[in-house]
């Protein structure tokens, strides 16, 4: 949803990314391996980096919206490494729980990048 939404709104970089994330997730779901999960790694952390960017870019267009968006991706930091950290969260013992926390990541994610791309 996100690629489709910075495509609508001429980022097609960050589209491409988001396409390009999507692919390898898909990857990663079908083939899991180590070198997969690098390869979907450094697509989220292209993604951060430009949604980063962008958010910079974009600081003084509405002080109340950029701090929601720096939010979800704080609370998208903490469950997903404090979870590691802690066998919470993504990474619960019981597989559905943690993919309940996986899905709302994805969520948190995807209002925080659409926010950075209709600021």
């Amino acid at each position: 949803m996100n690629s489709g939404l910075a495509g609508i709104h001429k980022y097609y970089l960050y589209s491409a990314l988001f396409f390009t994330l999507f692919a390898t997730s898909l990857f990663v779901h079908s083939n899991t391996n180590n070198y997969t999960i690098a390869i979907d790694k450094i697509a989220i952390f292209s993604i951060v980096l430009y949604g980063g960017k962008m958010l910079l870019e974009k600081l003084k267009s509405n002080l109340c919206i950029t701090m929601f968006t720096i939010s979800t991706f704080l609370l998208t930091i903490y469950l997903y490494y404090y979870g590691f950290l802690h066998k919470k969260y993504c990474y619960h013992p019981d597989t559905t729980i943690a993919n309940l926390y996986h899905s709302l990541l994805h969520l948190i994610s995807f209002i925080g990048h659409s926010l950075i791309i209709t600021m």
